[in-house]
């Protein structure tokens, strides 16, 4: 396989980098990574950077010749597309941006593609967020892959329209197009401007950690690990065409507050969680959960190993 990662030096793409190549000792990886504030080469190991497998291109997506070189140059028959801005607070302030490297880039990574026609899976990768706000109620019904789309915030708005223009290239080219929806991620590489990374900072330098708003709104969190076994599943077994949610099991959801007290019981050794939180202003628009089935991924083999807990603990 020759694969070709976009944002592969970011958090998702690079721990996706240290885990497939080493699973899949044919494989060749080109990463193409324009090298926004929050991606870093060194997330790659040290052991792959050296490897005559793994090459580094650092570059912009909406750059159409640049991916045209890329993909006659290495032959790439495998793309997995991670790169995005990402960060949902910034998108308020700077939404053109976004549309710019989520959507405009997404489209010329397609067009690339098209006219270069021997890629075999081009795998999307997309958010939970697309989906919209889910309630919190014990009856809340899940959102499917069928869900009908919803963004609420400038991010997922571009997240939605760079898969529906996916989509298109699916139905008029017949690209080989699989879509992956995936809820809230955790882990190492992540930059501290996320939720879990940015409270443990902030405890670890004595200072309380800042919850947007009430602190109720309801996530559920995904150890990398589990995201890049679920990759390598849809990659492996996963139909074109098809669109795949990358979500947790049941009763895995905590508010904001609890994922706070569980870092300060770490961190701090104390239950006195008040004593290490302050409650700030809330974003334009929060949304209060998303609550997605993670039914038909699992049903191609898939399942989460990495315990929440235990994955706090290690990372602290």
């Amino acid at each position: 396989m020759k694969l070709l990662v976009t944002g592969g030096c970011g958090f998702i793409g690079s721990n996706f980098i240290n885990y497939y190549f080493y699973k899949n000792p044919n494989v060749e990886i080109i990463n193409i990574d324009a090298m926004y504030y929050c991606a870093n080469e060194t997330n790659i190991s040290q052991e792959i950077r050296n490897s005559t497998r793994y090459k580094l291109v650092k570059g912009n997506l909406c750059s159409i010749d640049l991916l045209r070189l890329i993909l006659e140059t290495y032959e790439i028959d495998t793309i997995i597309h991670f790169a995005a801005q990402s960060h949902v607070q910034n998108s308020f302030d700077d939404s053109i941006q976004y549309t710019n490297d989520n959507i405009l880039g997404t489209h010329t990574l397609l067009e690339a593609s098209r006219k270069y026609g021997k890629i075999q899976k081009f795998i999307h990768i997309s958010t939970d967020e697309v989906y919209g706000e889910s309630m919190i109620k014990e009856d809340e019904i899940k959102k499917t892959e069928n869900t009908i789309l919803c963004p609420t915030n400038p991010y997922a708005a571009t997240k939605a329209a760079a898969e529906l223009i996916a989509q298109s290239y699916y139905f008029s080219f017949k690209m080989p197009i699989i879509i992956t929806r995936g809820n809230n991620v955790y882990g190492p590489n992540q930059y501290p401007e996320k939720l879990i990374p940015r409270f443990i900072e902030q405890l670890q330098h004595d200072k309380q950690v800042t919850i947007q708003g009430d602190g109720t709104n309801l996530r559920a969190f995904l150890h990398v690990l589990d995201v890049c076994s679920a990759l390598e599943c849809v990659i492996n077994q996963g139909l074109v065409g098809e669109i795949y949610n990358i979500g947790s099991d049941e009763h895995h959801e905590y508010s904001v507050t609890e994922i706070a007290h569980k870092l300060i019981r770490l961190i701090k050794k104390t239950d006195e969680y008040e004593k290490w939180i302050t409650y700030i202003e809330d974003r334009p628009f929060n949304d209060k959960r998303y609550h997605i089935s993670n039914e038909k991924l699992k049903q191609l083999g898939w399942t989460i190993k990495v315990d929440f807990d235990k994955g706090l603990q290690e990372l602290v």
